[in-house]
């Protein structure tokens, strides 16, 4: 269906380069005259892995985040570094994470951000056959690494065990594509 509102667009020009975000700036100018100033951010794109153990159980994460005092959720997950296929982000993070790596790995999905301000894709991957790879991760504070029954992290995720709404999505999903014998 194509818009009938009509808008000329502005330039998208920067205005913060930082180490990992970058805010940009564009102005849009609508049929009416009235002009607004649309604001972006820009971050990596990142990977989160759903690592299965030989018992087919979730290796889901326990990370302390200093911004609430306490231990959280997650699955393993990090950023894409620049000229970094996804897939190989993916075998570093779970490496780093949880010192692992897999056989198998197969990608998902790719789903945006969910925003339109803040742009970047998550590359969802799952990985199986896992073998130890030395644990060597940049992260601050120890990750516990937790395997988890699927059906247990499912229900984790949908009674707010698990808080972070993005690692809850992915379970949640994987487990509904899994039902339905989609991957």
């Amino acid at each position: 269906m194509k818009s009938k509102i009509k808008y000329k667009i502005g330039e998208l020009k920067t205005v913060y380069d930082g180490d990992f975000l970058q805010i940009k700036q564009r102005e849009l100018v609508f049929s009416n005259g009235k002009k607004k100033i649309f604001e972006y951010c820009l971050r990596p794109d990142s990977v989160t892995m759903l690592p299965f153990d030989e018992k087919g159980r979730l290796l889901l994460i326990r990370e302390y985040r200093y911004e609430d005092k306490k231990y959280e959720w997650f699955l393993p997950a990090g950023s894409v570094n620049k000229g970094e296929k996804p897939l190989t982000a993916a075998k570093r993070e779970l490496q780093e994470e949880v010192g692992y790596n897999a056989k198998k790995w197969k990608k998902i999905f790719r789903r945006p951000s969910g925003s339109n301000f803040i742009l970047w894709h998550v590359h969802v991957y799952v990985a199986e056959d896992l073998f130890v790879s030395k644990k060597q991760g940049d992260e601050e504070f120890e990750i516990e690494v937790v395997p988890t029954p699927l059906k247990k992290a499912v229900k984790m995720a949908l009674d707010g065990t698990i808080e972070n709404e993005f690692i809850a999505y992915h379970i949640i999903r994987f487990n509904e594509l899994k039902k339905s014998n989609r991957v």
